[in-house]
């Protein structure tokens, strides 16, 4: 590395940017390849007059930003992708959100949709099913190359079968008779609404659940296939 080339403003800069590395328990091999990375930036950017600080910010702060990445990554790569869990995890949010707001709307207004208690389940654990098929044919597949992506117009074609089949067995349930389907008070919904996210809440602090939903690319193969 380049050290003796850099001005004594940049040499301090990374003398304190190490000293931070050092004390957030960065290895030697992971400092040296920061450094190998950032000191040919500094050295252009020093031919123009600007020094490490103006572009890179506060030497404690840049270097403590690769200690919260490292800890972002391996907070991530840590998430329970079990199917179940993220199934009951979507439906969850689902049959809370859908229980609230329908309860609410059902308390001021007596022209609100309502659903009967199958209606509900069916729409919320079905619905939770279809976005874990989601995640499984294309959220987890986002970021890699192309030749390990499945067929998109597969996974599109499964994808629309699936809804399909999620709205048709949801329309059936309406023609149960009210004695198999109940229509659910407004206050019983909120009720339920609430239980729900609080289990939602309880299931994914106690595992760690990963979000079905979550369509961000990942690096790292952390999938249950």
């Amino acid at each position: 590395m380049d050290l003796q080339k850099l001005t004594k403003k940049n040499q301090e800069f990374i003398h304190i940017a190490t000293n931070q590395f050092i004390q957030d328990g960065l290895s030697d091999t992971e400092i040296k390849g920061i450094l190998e990375e950032i000191i040919p930036d500094i050295l252009e950017k020093q031919q123009e007059g600007i020094p490490a600080r103006s572009f890179l910010g506060a030497p404690t702060v840049w270097a403590s930003t690769f200690t919260k990445q490292a800890a972002n990554t391996d907070s991530e790569a840590d998430k329970n992708t079990n199917p179940w869990l993220m199934w009951l995890d979507t439906s969850l949010l689902f049959l809370g959100v859908l229980a609230l707001v329908t309860g609410a709307m059902n308390l001021f207004s007596k022209q609100a949709p309502s659903y009967g208690l199958v209606s509900l389940l069916f729409l919320s654990f079905g619905g939770g099913a279809v976005m874990y098929a989601t995640h499984y044919y294309i959220y987890r597949h986002l970021g890699k190359e192309k030749s390990q992506r499945p067929n998109m117009f597969k996974a599109f074609g499964i994808m629309v079968v699936l809804m399909f089949i999620w709205l048709l067995l949801y329309s059936a349930t309406s023609f149960l008779p009210q004695a198999f389907n109940p229509v659910v008070p407004a206050l019983l919904l909120l009720i339920a609404g609430g239980l729900a996210l609080a289990a939602r809440f309880y299931f994914k602090k106690k595992y760690n659940i990963q979000s079905a939903m979550d369509s961000r690319p990942r690096n790292g193969n952390n999938q249950n296939d």
